[in-house]
């Protein structure tokens, strides 16, 4: 009895947050080559040419005449004003930015018909059917260079992980980001017609569905989001990767919810400096290079805290089966 409980493993602390997050500075700036792509993304949605929502749009147009005449007259000229800037400022390239699966962009949301080298051309579509064609294929790409970025990232983290190719993770990722678009428009329309119901009670009672259902919608998130690691951290496949991802958050939620919560508050913080520049000033090339060196550390420490957290989910779940087996001799 006495040998046994003196052969039961000290169970460790759980890894801590700022250790990987300093390691993940750390790394990117040994290896600052991989923030090329946020870079190039981001240089290309601030210099390069807009693609125009214009076919889009063109329905919502031709019905403004008879939504005018119902609505107010000062209600209508907001409306208009709102429209009007949206239409000449979306760029449709950034769809480029994808989610969560995707290279992180500071300028997706550059609204700016003008650069430091004068007005931006803008492309047009000639039919809706087409912008539409070009939507899904700019999202396809975006997946496909996220997933690069998201390799070459694990691999200055990682070094060399036996069996993992580029190609088959690449594939991998950008299967399971199919498979999560369907799973998202399959939900949508439940969503929607929850929350219409929820929008028709109280505002006490409304206001406490949502709070409730706040909990559980951030774990599906994280769920997504960490769904991917497993491709590039441990050369899964898609299917034992979004299990890796459960099974991680069923064990650790309250540690990787802690990370992935001061993650984003870091670059939520450093993206609104980032932006403080205009789009029209050359000093926007500070924001863009900042925005791509953080972004990119903070994936690399995302991979570092993922690998060493589930080094000690494992190391826990054997230190309390080990005490349980113990206890019971």
């Amino acid at each position: 009895m006495e040998t046994r409980s003196s052969e039961t493993p000290v169970l460790p602390p759980p890894p801590r947050v700022i250790t990987a997050l300093v390691n993940g500075f750390n790394t990117i700036a040994a290896n600052v080559w991989v923030i090329v792509f946020p870079l190039v993304v981001d240089l290309f949605l601030w210099l390069g040419p807009r693609l125009a929502a214009d076919p889009l749009f063109a329905p919502l147009v031709q019905a403004l005449p008879e939504i005018q005449s119902q609505l107010p007259a000062g209600q209508m000229q907001e409306i208009t004003q709102v429209f009007n800037q949206l239409q000449s400022g979306l760029n449709l390239f950034s769809v480029l930015r994808t989610f969560p699966l995707g290279i992180f962009s500071l300028m997706s949301v550059n609204i700016s018909l003008i650069s430091p080298l004068g007005e931006r051309a803008s492309l047009v579509f000639p039919s809706s059917l087409t912008t539409v064609g070009a939507i899904l294929l700019l999202n396809f790409l975006g997946w496909v260079a996220g997933a690069i970025y998201f390799y070459a990232v694990s691999r200055v983290v990682f070094k060399q992980i036996p069996g993992s190719g580029m190609f088959r993770a690449v594939l991998q990722a950008v299967l399971l980001s199919i498979g999560w678009m369907i799973a998202f428009f399959i939900a949508y329309f439940f969503i929607v017609m929850g929350a219409m119901l929820v929008l028709m009670l109280n505002t006490a009672i409304r206001t406490l569905i949502f709070l409730l259902l706040s909990v559980p919608a951030a774990w599906i998130i994280m769920i997504v989001f960490f769904s991917f690691y497993g491709i590039f951290a441990k050369s899964q496949n898609l299917l034992s990767s979004v299990g890796a991802s459960i099974r991680l958050l069923r064990y650790a939620l309250p540690p990787l919810g802690w990370f992935s919560m001061l993650a984003f508050f870091i670059s939520q913080g450093m993206d609104t400096i980032w932006r403080m520049a205009p789009a029209t000033s050359w000093m926007a090339v500070v924001g863009i290079l900042g925005h791509a060196f953080v972004s990119t550390s903070l994936l690399a420490a995302s991979f570092i805290y993922y690998r060493d957290l589930s080094i000690w989910v494992e190391a826990a779940l054997k230190f309390f089966s080990q005490s349980k087996s113990s206890v019971k001799a």
